[in-house]
């Protein structure tokens, strides 16, 4: 194998080829992290279903799969209500907030939201300026060398006032309501899966002649 082109890299490509290498690891190391977070969010949100259904199973008010589903659907539904109320008047009170400002300024464009200057939320946070990034060649492709120029540090101003206000409100609303429905989403699997594997026998468990006396004579 011929390694003569790792002695003529140069300092510079050395640097771009560590940082390659870095940020290509640390993609693979974040998918995994929150696939591995996702997976544990949704399966500690369907044990909300287990509580909706546990008395009525153990009891024997439900006592077949069909009937199972039937139930946990619809009090799947109502949990679902109950979850998404809040984000609901969040998004309801965001946006009615919203139009009111814009009738009111007679401008119906949002662009203003971006406005890291003056106007929008971005003002709040550091903006780069990501076409202007310093590049480097290495083996002829051509790749990012360096940190882009900084155009916004986090500075406060007033006239983005209806930002502030806005984009908390819209984006909190947005994620919780989003997070609903992945909770009623991982419900809904939970029941399906629930319903066939609560009603399954299975040999593995059952003692011979637990369940059958002998008449004596």
């Amino acid at each position: 194998m011929n390694l003569n082109w790792l002695i003529k890299l140069t300092e510079e490509d050395t640097r771009v080829l560590i940082a390659i290498f870095i940020i290509v690891l640390l993609v693979f190391v974040i998918i995994s992290y929150i696939g591995s977070l996702i997976r544990k969010i949704m399966k500690f949100q369907a044990k909300d279903l287990d509580t909706a259904m546990h008395d009525l199973v153990s009891t024997g008010v439900v006592d077949t799969p069909r009937y199972f589903r039937k139930i946990a659907i619809k009090k799947n539904n109502r949990l679902l209500f109950k979850h998404v109320r809040i984000p609901f008047l969040l998004l309801f009170v965001s946006i009615t907030f919203m139009v009111i400002y814009l009738s009111w300024i007679e401008n119906y464009d949002l662009s203003f939201l971006l406005d890291y200057q003056s106007k929008g939320i971005t003002t709040l946070f550091f903006i780069f300026d990501w076409p202007n990034q310093p590049h480097a060649l290495f083996f002829g492709l051509n790749l990012p060398s360096g940190w882009p120029p900084v155009l916004n540090t986090p500075h406060f101003e007033w006239e983005a006032w209806p930002s502030y206000v806005f984009a908390p409100l819209f984006s909190v609303g947005a994620v919780w309501f989003l997070v609903s429905i992945q909770a009623y989403c991982a419900r809904t699997f939970r029941l399906w899966t629930m319903s066939k594997a609560v009603f399954q026998k299975n040999l593995e468990k059952v003692v011979p002649g637990s369940d059958f006396k002998r008449n004596e004579k």
